[in-house]
């Protein structure tokens, strides 16, 4: 800066040497004055930032919290496969074809001794139930769940004959031998039940039972397990 714009004297008053500061041009001391106004300013400004910023810190928490919750609380997004084996999961047993039928049993037995049948001692029965002998996949989450590009193949437990049921009401005694030596019990009424059952699921077999559950399966798996807005392919195999 070329000049100071600023002199100061010493003189003595008679008691003490005071110094005297002369403003020697208007320029510097208009700066001077201008400094001191714009630090005023300053020093008034910063209660008005520092609120903004708190303010600001504040929104932003609001706003990333906000958005974090929302996030954490949305559905999950669930793929093809776990909707499938969810479906799976609920369904469980899934019987796809039975076969009735009214079946007669006859049975016919004596009393024995080391081999030998004893006289006198032969009783007989004839027996008829009307019974359902059902067949399809036991449990349905033991099923293989696959994808491979665009397709989802499933691999199903082999159909099995899942459940024989006789009707009580329709059992009927057609005929009995009332040997007092070796009369009919009640013991060999629920054998011979057993035995129809066995019977009545043997002729199911005969009858296409398994082949016919096996197809109704296949057709009513795909339909339930495709999903209506899906583009996936579903594809039924066997284990």
């Amino acid at each position: 800066m070329a000049g100071d714009p600023l002199r100061c004297d010493s003189f003595f008053d008679g008691s003490v040497w005071r110094d005297s500061v002369t403003v020697v041009s208007g320029i510097g001391g208009a700066e001077i004055q201008m400094r001191e106004v714009a630090k005023k300013a300053l020093m008034g400004m910063l209660p008005v930032v520092f609120i903004a910023l708190v303010a600001g810190g504040w929104f932003l928490h609001r706003h990333f919290s906000e958005k974090e919750s929302k996030e954490r609380n949305k559905p999950k997004q669930r793929t093809e496969i776990e909707v499938i084996e969810e479906k799976l999961k609920l369904t469980a047993e899934l019987n796809t074809g039975s076969y009735l039928c009214t079946d007669i049993l006859t049975r016919t037995e004596s009393k024995t001794l080391k081999g030998w049948t004893i006289p006198l001692t032969e009783k007989y029965f004839i027996i008829s139930y009307d019974g359902i002998v059902k067949a399809g996949i036991r449990d349905l989450t033991k099923a293989q769940v696959t994808q491979k590009g665009n397709t989802i193949t499933i691999k199903f437990p082999e159909i099995e004959i899942t459940e024989t049921e006789i009707d009580n009401d329709s059992f009927e005694k057609l005929d009995e031998s009332n040997n007092i030596f070796n009369p009919v019990t009640t013991e060999d009424l629920n054998a011979a039940q057993q035995e129809l059952k066995n019977k009545m699921v043997a002729r199911a077999k005969e009858k296409g039972l398994l082949d016919v559950a096996k197809r109704n399966a296949e057709t009513i798996l795909s339909s339930m397990l495709k999903s209506p807005n899906s583009s996936y392919q579903i594809k039924i195999e066997w284990l």
